[in-house]
């Protein structure tokens, strides 16, 4: 999605960086996450707008286990236990277009493989609250994705969760208007959709629990089988 024109953000009061985490050794079993990662755009000026939905996700997975995001490097972040694994929780510092850079410093400071990186991020070309998992794959045109496989030299092995935001329509006809398209995905959704994204959200943070205990191929069967509820009224 050809969204450009954001800069990069700098924090005027920056924290000391977090220590390097002691490496995790390796488990037999299925894959599951090591670090989770919420694209979207930092400031408040975003984060109610549809861009934002991963980093939604991150939010409600901070809440549900009483962390706060703390800075590490150009991510903030945080370690969880989800189901008795020590997982860590990060969104970008930057914007959404460059977001890569600053996930893959993360991945290395946990010794994280791209199979152990679950990124969540919003598709233009699923129904609103559509989520999608896949183990692996291209940018489709994601900008956010693009810079996360740029800075890992062209590595497209990572697990990814999309949740639907739709696109705006002449009628029936959907909109390609680069323009039109990124002032929509920077504009708050209705009340309606807000809703079915909410509900959307909660089922991938579920997903994302499942993953860390029963590894992604099972939280990915359930999940893409899930279907977001209707717009009321």
């Amino acid at each position: 999605m050809p969204l450009g024109g954001f800069g990069q953000f700098r924090p005027r009061s920056p924290r000391p960086e977090v220590e390097d985490a002691a490496p995790v050794p390796p488990k037999d079993g299925p894959a599951r996450p090591l670090l989770v990662v919420g694209l979207g755009n930092p400031t408040n000026d975003y984060g109610q707008t549809r861009h934002n939905v991963g980093m939604w996700c991150i939010g409600v997975l901070a809440r549900r286990h009483r962390v706060e995001l703390t800075r590490s490097g150009n991510v903030d972040a945080a370690r969880v236990d989800l189901e008795g694994r020590a997982v860590g929780l990060a969104i970008s510092r930057t914007f959404y277009n460059d977001a890569g850079a600053g996930i893959v410093t993360e991945m290395k400071r946990l010794h994280a493989t791209p199979r152990e990186l679950l990124v969540i991020y919003d598709d233009l070309d699923l129904p609103v609250g559509r989520p999608r998992m896949r183990l692996q794959g291209s940018s489709g045109g994601n900008n956010g994705l693009k810079s996360i496989i740029a800075a890992l030299g062209g590595n497209t092995e990572f697990p990814r969760i999309r949740i639907g935001i739709d696109r705006p329509y002449d009628g029936t006809i959907p909109v390609r208007d680069p323009e039109r398209i990124a002032k929509w995905v920077l504009a708050r959704p209705s009340a309606p959709q807000r809703a079915i994204l909410d509900a959307a959200v909660d089922r991938v943070a579920d997903a994302v629990q499942q993953a860390a205990a029963l590894g992604f191929e099972v939280a990915m069967n359930e999940l893409n089988r899930w279907e977001p509820p209707t717009a009321a009224g």
